[in-house]
């Protein structure tokens, strides 16, 4: 047999009744042992009286052959053969945890504990032996013993329920002194078995047997029942039956009216020998008392004992519907422990997997590592990690692991295209969704062919894949599945969910790591190269922006002057030095004189540029009322807001201090936001100056207005150096200078300067000012 350690001496007596293998020859278990099974139904199968019953007798036997202290030892040996055939660590079992009567278990795991009391106690007839000594519980033999045999029998599918719910048991005919009983498994436990039918069906067959022998034993104090084979599974037939035959039961004979009549029979001689002056008819008298008083004792009697055996029968009653409740009781606290148990090895599980993936930063490694843990710790099958190229779309180095070394190198050489969402391959790389699919056959026209290959190749029944993303790209998946089919759940998903995000970010770093290293390769000499190459176009740069700057003041510097005079004489002109003009001439003068201010506006921008840009701009700092500042600027720029139809107002919060600031600078700064406010804001509309204190040690002033708005777009670029936004009308448009020379002297300051906008809204542009120390003078 495989995967147990017997002596070879004893082989023989591992041999089952059976045709088939024994169940030992499974690997490991196939489906869960107790708590809930994957459907999440209670496994109620077999009760835990069962197997305590299994492995005390296994202690008696190592016992009576090795000593008294050989039986622990043996319990400890049988759970450490358990846990090796049960995958999920949550399941192990312990000797103080077989020994509870309140748990459950399923029926595959009492055929694995059976067989295995049966190979290390060394007794060829364990299951029959079992039975008879164990199977009848004090609880059951408390509830049988108000009843006739007869009676017992027909209660056999209530006695059987207490050892095993899955069993369909049937009582076909009962008489005096025998009875027909039926055993059938159902189709969910014969699932169980698989394979090992007859096998697991002997166990059963056995124990039942030897159980059924010794009721009247047990529970009666009498001889063994006969039991005799009818039909039985591991003989070919569908169900086990049994024809039981036992000495019947004599009947109680009605005692108590002959009790009366000898009572009666024998006052009656006593009278006529003792006194023979009494007359017949006392004689007959006193017989006649004496056997009514007789009758009416025994009958007083026997009617008590009705009453106190129907007071022990309900009280039965009771303590069995009690057991039943403690049962379920036990099975829920049970379920929640397995529970408990798995969250626990999956947190463990993903702990020692994170810090395996956080230890190393080559692929191969990583992939290695994760795999030993999704194989060792959270029990699959077979992993396999793909990797995705979302520029060619195809799938590709599959790692598979958990198979034989062809099949491994025939999934690393798939290069399997993805252009379909709606395939099984599609919904985790292109979709990003998670695909879990208990049978493989309902999604296969779904899949790739070369993936239907790879099925084919590995018998995969059940799998779970998982995207593997990293930021917004999906890198691969990740596949893994069980040989058992139905074997996994929502919960599996949820596991590979999480891990694959810790697999995604160890990948995402290890390929980040690898461009590192080729980036490395000659990085040095590169660095000195561009390095030489930047100071070179540095130097230019800054060669470049003395020019501009010189070329700009000089210019700036040479068009003043020129234009001062043409000012001068088109000024005269329409003062009418020169004669009178008509209507046409003035008009064309005057929009000469326009296009020259604005042309000196800019030229005085450009050489505020130019100097704040050369650092040659220097700030007279004083204390400065900021609010009389504002109001002198609103009420010189009131008649050009009022040419507009705009409203122009300012609003102070109290106790506002003073700025230190450069009152020329600060007014320019101010005059230019303002102006800016007034030349966006269509008629009727609104400009609204407003000072407070943004913090401790700053003022804040805020100019808003109901204008057109900035775009979204454009407000990171507002303050940029001759930058006009789109959504300026086109007549308003100006130089792109003004909120750049604002930008400087705010900093200069020591403020900073932002914009809030809503396109056709209307924006408010607010700047801070540093607040004068209090008690300071002016210097």
């Amino acid at each position: 047999m495989k995967g147990v350690r017997v002596p070879e001496h004893d082989l023989e007596a591992v041999e089952l009744l059976s045709a088939d293998h024994t169940i030992l020859e499974r690997p490991c278990l196939q489906f869960r042992p107790f708590g809930e099974d994957e459907q999440g139904e209670k496994i109620g199968d077999v009760s835990g009286l069962l197997i305590r019953d299994n492995v005390e007798y296994l202690e008696d036997c190592v016992r009576r052959v090795q000593g008294p202290g050989a039986g622990e030892g043996i319990v400890e040996h049988l759970c450490a053969l358990l846990n090796e055939r049960i995958r999920d660590p949550a399941y192990h079992v312990t000797p103080a945890f077989l020994k509870n009567v309140w748990n459950s278990y399923s029926y595959e795991f009492a055929c694995f504990v059976r067989e295995f009391c049966k190979v290390l106690s060394g007794d060829p007839q364990y299951h029959y032996n079992v039975g008879k000594e164990k199977h009848i519980s004090p609880l059951i033999q408390t509830l049988g013993r108000p009843f006739a045999l007869s009676q017992i029998h027909k209660m056999y599918p209530y006695f059987a329920h207490k050892y095993a719910r899955a069993l369909e048991c049937t009582v076909m005919h009962v008489t005096d002194n025998s009875a027909v009983l039926r055993l059938q498994f159902p189709e969910r436990v014969l699932q169980q078995f698989g394979p090992y039918r007859k096998a697991c069906a002997a166990q059963t067959c056995e124990s039942s047997k030897s159980r059924i022998a010794m009721v009247p034993v047990r529970v009666h104090g009498r001889t063994a029942s006969i039991v005799k084979d009818r039909a039985c599974i591991v003989k070919g037939d569908a169900f086990c039956e049994w024809e039981v035959t036992w000495t019947p039961e004599r009947r109680a004979l009605a005692y108590w009216p002959m009790w009366g009549l000898l009572s009666g029979t024998a006052v009656f001689a006593y009278v006529m020998a003792a006194d023979s002056s009494a007359s017949l008819w006392r004689a007959s008298a006193a017989g006649l008392l004496a056997g009514g008083t007789a009758l009416l004792g025994t009958y007083l009697l026997q009617r008590e004992a009705k009453a106190r055996e129907a007071v022990i029968q309900e009280q039965v009653g009771f303590v069995d519907t009690r057991h039943e409740e403690l049962r379920e009781s036990y099975l829920e606290q049970q379920r929640i422990a397995v529970e408990l148990r798995r969250k626990v090895g999956q947190l463990t599980s993903l702990h020692r997997a994170g810090l395996l993936l956080s230890s190393t930063l080559n692929r191969e490694t990583l992939l290695r590592s994760v795999a030993k843990t999704i194989v060792e710790d959270l029990q699959y099958d077979r992993v396999m990690v793909t990797m995705y190229d979302p520029l060619r779309c195809v799938a590709y180095g599959a790692r598979l692991f958990g198979v034989p070394e062809q099949v491994a190198a025939f999934a690393e050489a798939l290069e399997i295209p993805v252009s379909d969402p709606a395939s099984v391959e599609g919904t985790v790389l292109l979709r990003g969704r998670p695909i879990l699919v208990n049978d493989v056959q309902e999604v296969r026209d779904r899949m790739h062919p070369l993936y239907q290959e790879l099925v084919s190749r590995t018998g995969c029944r059940s799998f779970v894949s998982v995207p593997l993303q990293a930021k917004d790209w999906i890198l691969g998946s990740l596949t893994v599945d069980r040989r058992a089919a139905g074997s996994l759940t929502q919960e599996d998903v949820d596991v590979l969910v999480t891990l694959a995000n810790q697999l995604s970010i160890a990948l995402d770093n290890a390929a980040a790591y690898r461009e590192i290293e080729e980036l490395n390769t000659g990085l040095e000499e590169k660095v000195r190269l561009r390095t030489a190459e930047l100071e070179a176009a540095n130097e230019k740069l800054r060669e470049l922006n003395q020019l501009k700057s010189t070329f700009v003041s000089v210019v700036s510097h040479e068009l003043r002057t020129p234009l001062t005079s043409i000012r001068s004489f088109i000024e005269n002109m329409l003062d009418g030095m020169t004669g009178a003009l008509n209507e046409k001439q003035s008009r064309y003068l005057s929009r000469m004189l326009f296009n020259i201010d604005r042309l000196s506006r800019l030229i005085v921008d450009l050489l505020d540029l130019s100097r704040i840009e050369a650092g040659k701009v220097e700030l007279r700092l004083q204390p400065v009322a900021v609010a009389d500042l504002v109001n002198d600027i609103v009420e010189g720029l009131r008649a050009i807001a009022g040419e507009k139809s705009v409203t122009l107002e300012a609003r102070h919060d109290q106790a506002l201090p003073s700025v230190r600031a450069d009152s020329d600078h600060l007014t320019q700064i101010l005059t230019n936001l303002i102006g800016n406010a007034i030349k966006f804001t269509p008629v009727g509309g609104r400009v609204e100056v407003h000072t407070g204190t943004q913090e401790p040690g700053l003022v804040r002033i805020s100019v808003s207005d109901t204008g057109c708005g900035i775009a979204p777009e454009d407000l990171p670029k507002v303050f940029d150096k001759f930058y006009r936004g789109v959504s300026v009308p086109p007549d308003a448009r100006g130089a792109g200078l003004g909120l750049a020379i604002a930008k400087s002297l705010v900093e200069l300051h020591g403020g900073r300067i932002w914009v809030e906008s809503v396109q056709w809204s209307g924006s408010s542009f607010s700047f801070t000012i540093p607040a004068h120390p209090p008690g300071e003078t002016a210097g």
